[in-house]
């Protein structure tokens, strides 16, 4: 700690304005970020930490930040989420001032400053917030604001800059970080890594990581990628040649997508056991979530097509979002959007066995239909006045219906003339900043028709359309309505498929109004039924008559179309969800079908919301009804379809309640070779297989946890299963306690750990014991928010909420909203969207 003590060099930071500093408002505002963007410019950041092994000790950081400011005529602020007792020594431009913080800002006297060049030099302890520090390896994520917990920064997306790092770690640990690693020095037991200067970056995509990481590395094509992980021999088998096979791929197809070679240094990955999200696109430090490379030994198909998404989104990403970024965060989404629309062409040509269109349907109606059938709903483009709330921006809107709105402008101007206005985007705006105004303004030049009003009601309207219709003889009648009563119009083309005298025709139409009527469709017949969505691209609400839900249950597996199978699942479980069809009757019909169906990722969907419905949509009666009958048809799938083994296991662990599967599952834990008809069971599997039986069977619980305890090997997973174990003590008071818990920080510092055990402690089948949870973890859902990552308020809400379907839940949930008039509109979305369900009782 000496020799980097004496490398760190004494620094900087700030007084107030004129006004005083309890003027300093908290967060970054629209106004502050408006203003620092009009005089700030050219910054550079030279940071250095010092991280110790042990997690008592604090890390230590110092800086010097280097920018050129227009005028001086406004005292300035940086960002910093530090230490509020703590006195910051700093030197602005030479001169030293000590300055306290103040709402997370240091402010530097405008005295202090010069029109110009500006260095501003300060030391600083460095607060855990964001460093995800382990017993043994720590990674950053500072999105969307985090940077400033780390470090005084000014954090906000369009003021890009390059960093410079040098990190001190101990000397059995390594490091990655945006730049390459320039050099590497010993000392004692310490290591000094310094890393390369990095192209400029919004400070969200700043990033290290850094532990007792293993590393493979493949080159191709002149590229070399290298993976930091830390699995075991059996864990890498089968996976480590698709994972780089898949990255190599991606950077290939976008390169030639766009026309711009790979725009950063390197590309590296970082697997993190746990990770908060899937991936996280940090220009060369690229995060993911373990799990979601490293598969079982037998993945499913639709696994192995989401892992592939998620490396061609992280590596879309590159380009947009990271290369060029949106300037605020209220346009998150067109980041997000981006690398989804590219990500599913980049996949696309890997199956080519797999529909295309089946696929995006699948992969983005149901997920966007969830938060738009909702009085929750938000628009795609939401408005951001401070950046502390950010993270409530991301959800389903963005990364579901903001494709779907992509893929009707690809359809509106043409895939090429779309694929040239994204590459001239790109150029225009290499390293800098963009939005969604600037790509259609370059549509617009480029001869396609006006697409501003159309942006209108599809990025900044919330909510969907319900679409129906009526026959008048000869002719169909098709109605648009807006469920909210502002008479909104959903423009949108949409393809009509219906029976008449059992014979099967289609009509495409385009829908610009509230009501659309095709005279003499029918000739002098009156049709069996009319469906509204043949090819799966209508988005909205198709209330189903009765002679059409009839028709479609009853003849779900003799749809000889898998795309319009595919739209009629999605619609029916929306009627479901809507009220206007009974769970049981689509439960039936999936019960009925799955043995039939061929198309892999098809079948998966339906078993997915069978599973679904089953746990979420029945009575205790229903279930107990339906159960065996269930139960059974997915063992017999099990025997029947191995292609299919993984995604049918993966549902009989969350829905084993009968002894007989119980005790098939419990056979399994007891056999050495833990082979289930040829089929070898994952560790994962194994342990969730544990976790079912033990929540089934609390009688045996602590025995059945306790015997799979001692045979976990991987330390990582032998932690989240210590942790996720006590959501199902069977001894109530033991759950309470452990609940209780999680409404401390310092217990939810591994989110998707307190995701798994939040689901079990309100579980279904503990619906009125978990009544007493809903309270409390509403009344904690602000500091939820401002100490958890992007995602955490939703999948807290929803695991919170999702096993309940009670009044009494529901009311619950109003009384608290009653109580609380003045509630943020942005958190209280996200409760009348986990609450939808529950709030229609």
């Amino acid at each position: 700690m000496k020799q980097f003590s004496t490398f760190l060099l004494l620094l900087v930071i700030f007084t107030g304005c004129k006004s005083t500093p309890t003027q300093v408002s908290k967060g970054v505002t629209d106004q502050l970020a408006q203003y620092r963007k009009s005089v700030i410019s050219n910054i550079t950041y030279q940071l250095n930490f010092a991280i110790p092994d042990k997690l008592k000790e604090q890390v230590m950081g110092s800086a010097f930040i280097s920018f050129e400011l227009k005028n001086t005529e406004q005292d300035l602020q940086l960002d910093f989420k530090g230490d509020t007792t703590s006195d910051y020594s700093i030197s602005c431009n030479g001169k030293q001032t000590v300055i306290k913080l103040h709402n997370d800002h240091l402010v530097l006297d405008k005295k202090l400053l010069k029109s110009g060049q500006n260095e501003v030099r300060l030391n600083f302890t460095c607060p855990d917030w964001s460093l995800n520090r382990n017993k043994d390896f720590m990674y950053t994520l500072f999105v969307p604001d985090r940077a400033s917990t780390a470090f005084p920064c000014f954090d906000q997306p369009d003021l890009k800059a390059r960093f410079k790092l040098t990190l001190q770690i101990p000397a059995n640990w390594i490091a990655v970080a945006n730049g390459s690693s320039k050099t590497e020095t010993l000392q004692d037991s310490l290591k000094i890594m310094d890393f390369n200067l990095s192209k400029p970056l919004p400070t969200y995509l700043f990033a290290f990581s850094a532990g007792k990481f293993d590393t493979i590395s493949h080159t191709q094509n002149g590229k070399t990628v290298v993976l930091y992980h830390r699995e075991k021999e059996e864990e890498l088998k089968n996976n480590t040649d698709s994972i780089f096979s898949l990255i190599f791929h991606s950077i290939d197809w976008i390169e030639k997508y766009t026309d711009i070679p790979y725009p950063f240094e390197k590309y590296d990955i970082v697997a993190v056991p746990s990770f908060q999200y899937g991936g996280m696109e940090h220009p060369g430090a690229i995060l993911y979530r373990s799990k979601s490379l490293f598969l079982d030994a037998k993945p499913s198909r639709q696994e192995l097509m989401s892992r592939a998404n998620l490396i061609a989104h992280e590596t879309a990403h590159m380009w947009f979002g990271d290369m060029v970024t949106m300037a605020w965060f209220d346009e998150v989404w067109l980041k997000e959007v981006f690398a989804n629309f590219i990500a599913d062409k980049v996949v696309s040509p890997l199956y080519p066995e797999i529909d295309f269109d089946l696929q995006f349907q699948l992969a983005h109606y149901q997920s966007a239909y969830s938060v738009d059938r909702t009085s929750g709903a938000n628009v795609i483009n939401q408005k951001l006045k401070n950046m502390n709330v950010a993270g409530s921006l991301y959800g389903s809107i963005i990364y579901h219906k903001a494709p779907i709105v992509m893929r009707m402008l690809e359809l509106k101007t043409g895939a090429e003339n779309l694929q040239n206005g994204l590459r001239q985007y790109l150029k225009e705006n290499a390293y800098g900043n963009a939005g969604w105004k600037d790509l259609i303004g370059i549509l617009n030049q480029n001869g396609t028709e006006d697409l501003q009003k159309w942006s209108e009601s599809w990025v900044n309207e919330a909510g969907r359309p319900q679409l129906t219709y009526q026959t008048d003889g000869t002719n169909l009648i098709i109605e648009q309505t807006d469920l909210q009563g502002k008479s909104r119009i959903w423009p949108q083309n949409i393809d009509i498929i219906y029976s008449i005298k059992g014979k099967i025709q289609y009509r495409s139409l385009s829908l610009k109004t509230a009501e659309l009527k095709v005279e003499n469709l029918f000739g002098n017949e009156k049709p069996d039924w009319v469906y509204l969505n043949a090819k799966g691209n209508v988005y909205g609400y198709l209330k189903m008559d009765s002679l059409s839900q009839s028709y479609f249950l009853k003849n779900f597996s003799n749809l000889n179309d898998d795309l319009l199978q595919a739209s009629v699942l999605t619609d029916l479980r929306e009627n479901v969800y809507e009220g206007n069809l009974n769970a049981n009757n689509l439960i039936e019909t999936l019960i009925e079908s799955i043995p039939a169906e061929k198309n892999p990722i098809l079948y998966e969907r339906m078993v997915s919301n069978l599973e679904t419905l089953f746990l979420y949509k029945t009575t205790i009666q229903d279930r107990s009804i339906f159960a065996d009958k269930l139960e059974k048809m997915l063992w017999d799938e099990f025997i029947k379809k191995p292609a299919q083994r993984t995604s049918i296991l993966n549902s009989m662990i969350n829905l084993a309640t009968t002894n007989y599967s119980l005790n098939k599952l419990s056979a399994v834990l007891n056999v050495k070779t833990n082979e289930l008809e040829g089929y070898v069971v994952s560790a994962d599997q194994l342990n969730n297989i544990s976790l079912q039986l033990a929540f089934e069977w609390p009688e045996k619980a602590l025995t059945i946890l306790d015997n799979r305890e001692s045979q976990i090997n991987n330390q990582d997973k032998k932690e989240w299963f210590q942790f996720v174990r006590q959501s199902i003590n069977p001894v109530p008071a033991e759950r309470d306690r452990f609940f209780n818990s999680l409404l401390y920080e310092k217990n939810r510092g591994h989110e998707p750990w307190v995701n798994k055990a939040m689901a079990f402690l309100n579980h279904p089948s503990h619906e009125k014991e978990s009544l007493q949870y809903i309270r409390p973890a509403l009344d904690k859902l602000q500091e939820i928010q401002r100490t958890g990552d992007i995602f955490f308020s939703k999948s807290w809400l929803d695991n919170l909420l999702v096993g309940h379907n009670s009044k009494e839940a529901a009311e619950i949930v109003r009384q608290f909203l009653n109580d609380n008039p003045e509630y943020p509109e942005d958190l209280k979305k996200k409760i009348l969207q986990s609450a939808d369900q529950l709030m229609r009782k």
